[in-house]
């Protein structure tokens, strides 16, 4: 390995040392957080820090990337319990709604992602990851001959428009609340609703 390709595998597990740090830090809060501790956490100089992010927002853009691809690995992984591509759309779906309750995808990306990245960049991360993988869903409800083709790049904004909304509102419902299961109801008949092609009946 020649010196040059030595400083770009070290560059890389620095960078990746950082992320990781910073994910778990970042748990607690975007603003409880500095770049002083999270240069410490990963083990490397502030120096080293920001000669791979501009600054702790670039940071935790990383950060938010990498949980918006993770969570739609383990969405995949559930959807893909399912062999009916209607009923896997709408395991995934569920999952997404539940990842509202988990500690992390609450603080980080639904809470302080919006407003420290800004919404628009919100949305490009989302976009990139559960945009996509719902389209991959949809186009197997196609497949299957269930769904119209010229369906599917409505249905899946739509979709996951009602979906964030429900877990924005679902990150400030009180635990134990019933408005959990309402949703759940609400999202299935519009999944069922909106993957039905004119010449096949909706699933109830």
């Amino acid at each position: 390995m020649s010196t040059g390709d030595r400083r770009i595998d070290q560059g890389d597990k620095t960078r990746v040392a950082l992320v990781r740090a910073a994910r778990k830090l970042f748990r607690r809060g975007y603003e409880a957080v500095g770049t002083p501790e999270i240069a410490e956490a990963a083990g490397v100089t502030r120096g080293a820090l920001y000669h791979h992010f501009k600054d702790k927002r670039a940071l935790f853009a990383a950060v938010v990337e990498e949980v918006a691809r993770d969570h739609v690995v383990e969405i995949q992984r559930i959807a893909m319990t399912e062999s009916d591509p209607v009923d896997a759309v709408i395991a995934g779906c569920r999952a997404f709604l539940a990842s509202a309750r988990d500690a992390e995808t609450r603080q980080i990306y639904l809470l302080d992602a919006p407003a420290a990245l800004g919404w628009e960049a919100w949305r490009e991360i989302d976009g990139r990851h559960g945009l996509g993988s719902l389209r991959d869903g949809l186009d197997a409800c196609v497949a299957a001959g269930v769904m119209d083709a010229a369906d599917v790049t409505a249905a899946a904004h739509l979709i996951l428009g009602a979906l964030n909304e429900a877990a924005f509102v679902l990150v400030k419902a009180k635990p134990g609340s019933a408005l959990a299961a309402s949703l759940d109801r609400s999202m299935v008949r519009m999944v069922r609703a909106l993957v039905a092609t004119d010449g096949v009946a909706a699933r109830t």
